[in-house]
């Protein structure tokens, strides 16, 4: 007998859920005007994966390439320059909102046209605060503890506009600061923060990984586009953000306000959009299609770098790096979700493999999020054809092991793996203002900082209650539905 897991099956399970958490959030209230923030307790209280943690094995192969490739530094390099003198107008404005905005928001475009819309409005409008609470530049609890300069102060390799300034075009809004940070270029702060929020944003919405995480690459490479960073300090960024999500996931009581944060999410996207979530991103304008999505991801996983050591190798997956599926595959063990990283995995070969701690460069997340996979009857996986119908499984996924329980003052917890790794020292992080106006005049490297503009607040409709509502009992209905049928399928196939 073979189990299949989909994203339809998936998003059953969620209506249920969401439903359920819609109708419980209140009556009289939209899903949107009735969030709550997270308590003092929960924001204060001393999570196991608040801990210092050092980011530089993980992408330790850069101090070999800098000494013994010289090919591959000078190709990082003529990349650089090809990436920021090409770049169109809409690309350097992308460029410039990512620089200075937070970018848990300029990223909505992954969302959808429409439901990025709604998300914007809801943040903007401190309708969102528990996700705010998480993943907002200033002081979002994800990243809270990852700064990434004692890495960049440990490679301490000078930014493209410090080595070749004459080689690039100069990026910015007028009286930005694009070119005043004299700090290390490897690895990329601002892709690891784009990583470890969009990571998170894909894992509460995983119907939307392949786009989310497409729109996160944008994020990464719009780095190089402003010729702050290039190809391989965005590799590197997208590894330590995807590895600071998982040590929030790979701990229980912290999992806990993801769980919370993202049913806020999916409540106000559903009640700004009247409908359940699947048929909102059914009728919704995407980022990219699903392949094209996919292929775009893949392709600045490796930045079309030449692969430097043997291809066909065995994958090394890191510690805990499971936990990133938790949501996309619940119903897997972390022994499956393992399998289906491995199965979805980069080639070996490329620059970064193979860091101390596994291969986090080789992680193809979107991949593994998105993929279709059949558990066979002696428990392992296989991937799925995702152009062929597949069937709804017949039984449920193995049970998650027990763990050691967090304290006891701590929220009630799931039962994943506990995280093991420490994280950075606290990053300081200031919330910058959105782009006005660009400019081409270069300033001289290292000089004063610019602070122009402001955000304006919006709101999404969502106060409309009896729509909430109704949407409510809609999706819950359609779940409790999907779910019987499911229950007589596995009755006729068992």
């Amino acid at each position: 007998m073979r189990i299949t897991t989909s994203r339809r099956r998936l998003a059953s399970t969620i209506a249920v859920t969401t439903g359920l958490g819609v109708l419980l959030s209140g009556f009289g209230a939209g899903a949107a005007s009735a969030a709550e923030p997270f308590t003092d307790d929960q924001l204060a209280y001393d999570y196991p994966s608040n801990a210092e943690y050092d980011y530089v094995p993980i992408m330790d192969q850069f101090s070999w390439l800098v000494t013994d490739r010289a090919d591959i530094i000078a190709l990082n390099d003529s990349q650089t320059v090809d990436i920021n003198t090409s770049a169109t107008p809409e690309q350097v404005e992308r460029a410039i909102v990512d620089q200075y905005d937070d970018m848990s928001v300029s990223m909505a475009d992954g969302l959808g046209e429409n439901l990025g819309a709604i998300y914007t409005e809801a943040r903007l409008a401190g309708e969102l605060p528990k996700i705010d609470a998480l993943l907002a530049k200033s002081g979002g609890l994800v990243g809270y503890y990852s700064s990434s300069n004692p890495s960049k102060n440990y490679f301490d390799y000078d930014r493209p506009y410090i080595r070749f300034p004459e080689l690039l075009q100069y990026r910015d809004k007028e009286g930005g600061d694009a070119w005043d940070s004299t700090s290390g270029a490897y690895p990329s702060g601002h892709t690891s923060q784009a990583y470890w929020q969009g990571t998170s944003l894909s894992m509460m919405l995983p119907e939307l990984a392949p786009q989310i995480l497409a729109r996160t690459s944008e994020a990464g490479n719009n780095r190089i586009v402003m010729a702050a960073h290039y190809p391989l300090d965005v590799m590197s960024g997208r590894m330590m953000g995807q590895h600071i999500v998982e040590r929030r996931m790979s701990d229980p009581a912290f999992r806990e306000l993801f769980a919370e944060a993202e049913a806020e999410l999916r409540g106000v996207l559903e009640a700004g959009c009247g409908a359940a979530l699947a048929d909102c991103i059914e009728a919704d304008t995407p980022y990219l299609s699903d392949d094209d999505a996919l292929a775009l991801y893949e392709q600045r996983m490796s930045y079309d770098f030449p692969q430097i050591a043997p291809a066909g190798e065995a994958v090394t997956i890191p510690a805990n790096a499971e936990s990133l599926l938790i949501t996309s595959h619940p119903d897997l063990t972390p022994e499956q979700r393992r399998q289906v990283l491995e199965l979805t995995a980069l080639d070996s070969g490329y620059p970064l493999d193979e860091g101390a701690e596994g291969s986090w460069q080789r992680l193809n997340l979107a991949a593994a999020m998105a993929a279709q996979v059949e558990v066979d009857a002696d428990g392992s996986i296989s991937l799925v054809d995702a152009g062929a119908e597949q069937p709804e499984p017949s039984t449920p996924g193995t049970a998650e092991p027990t763990v050691t329980p967090a304290p006891t003052v701590a929220p009630t917890a799931t039962t994943e793996p506990t995280a093991s790794a420490t994280a950075a020292p606290t990053a300081s992080a200031t919330t910058m203002p959105p782009a006005s106006a660009t400019s081409t005049t270069a300033p001289v490297a290292g000089g004063d900082n610019a602070d122009n503009g402001s955000d304006a607040l919006a709101t999404t409709g969502a106060e409309n209650v009896g729509a909430g509502i109704l949407a409510a009992f809609a999706l819950l209905a359609t779940g409790l539905t999907a779910l019987v049928v499911r229950k007589r399928s596995a009755k006729t196939n068992s």
